[in-house]
C-alpha cells in the first residue's frame, strides 16, 4: 500500500529534528541496519518487519537510489508472518500422535512425548509454508519535515514510528492542529505558536 500504488488512506507526521549534514552517508547505513531480514522457520518468530523497496516488497537490498527521490525519501516498512493456523496444527499433531502409538503399541502418550510431538509438527510445518508478505510506503519530504505513511492502523503506526525513530534518530510527531501551526504550515505567528503550548486539553460535553 502507498507512495505509487494502493490505498489514498495515510497517516500524516513532521519529523522533529535536524538532518545530519552528510545524511545521505548517514542514513544509507542505518536504512541498510534495520533492511527487512527473513523468519528463521527454526525460530520462534512469527512476526518481522523492517526496510524493504517501495517498489518491490521482496527488494531489501536498498542503494541510495531505492529511497531517494530528490526531496523526498521513500521506503517501504515490510510486515512478514510466519504462523501455523491452530487447526492445522492440532491436525497434524494428531496425525503424529496416532503414528506413534500405533509404533509403540501403546493406547497412550504421555504429556511429555504430546508436547514434544506438537512442537516437532510445528517446525516440520513451518519449514514448508511461506510467510505472508504485506508492505507499507511512506514519503517523507525532507525539506519540509512533512511524512506521510499509507496506513491509518494504530499497532502499525506505532511499530513504523519505533522504526523510524530507530533507524533515522529523529522524533516522528503526530499531524495536529498544534503541530501545523509549530511547522508553519498554518502562518500564524510565534508568538500564538508559544501560546498554544500552553493549553491544556479540556473535555466538551453536554449536561443531562
Amino acid at each position: 500500500m502507498g507512495a505509487f500504488h494502493g490505498s489514498l488512506t495515510y497517516r500524516q507526521f513532521f519529523v522533529q529534528g535536524e538532518l545530519p549534514h552528510d545524511f545521505r552517508t548517514v542514513f544509507a547505513a542505518q536504512i541498510a541496519d534495520n533492511a527487512f531480514k527473513d523468519i528463521d522457520p527454526a525460530s520462534e518468530e512469527e512476526r518481522a518487519l523492517g526496510w524493504c523497496s517501495p517498489k518491490f516488497a521482496l527488494d531489501v537490498d536498498l542503494h541510495q537510489g531505492h529511497w531517494l527521490y530528490n526531496d523526498h525519501l521513500v521506503l517501504g516498512l515490510r510486515i512478514d508472518a510466519l504462523k501455523v493456523p491452530g487447526p492445522l496444527l492440532k491436525l497434524h499433531t494428531e496425525r503424529v500422535c496416532r503414528e506413534t502409538m500405533a509404533e509403540q503399541g501403546s493406547d497412550t502418550l504421555n504429556r511429555y512425548q504430546k508436547a514434544q510431538i506438537k512442537e516437532n509438527v510445528k517446525l516440520e510445518l513451518r519449514s514448508r509454508m511461506l510467510p505472508s508478505v504485506k508492505s507499507v510506503d511512506f514519503v517523507w519530504t525532507l525539506s519540509t519535515g512533512l511524512l506521510r505513511f499509507w496506513s491509518a492502523n494504530d499497532k502499525l503506526c506505532v511499530e513504523f514510528q519505533e522504526l523510524f525513530e530507530r533507524t533515522f534518530g529523529l522524533q516522528l510527531k503526530a499531524d495536529t492542529p498544534y503541530t501545523a501551526a509549530a511547522f508553519g504550515r498554518l502562518g500564524v505567528d510565534e508568538s500564538v505558536v508559544e501560546r498554544l503550548a500552553t493549553l491544556e486539553p479540556m473535555l466538551l460535553t453536554g449536561e443531562g
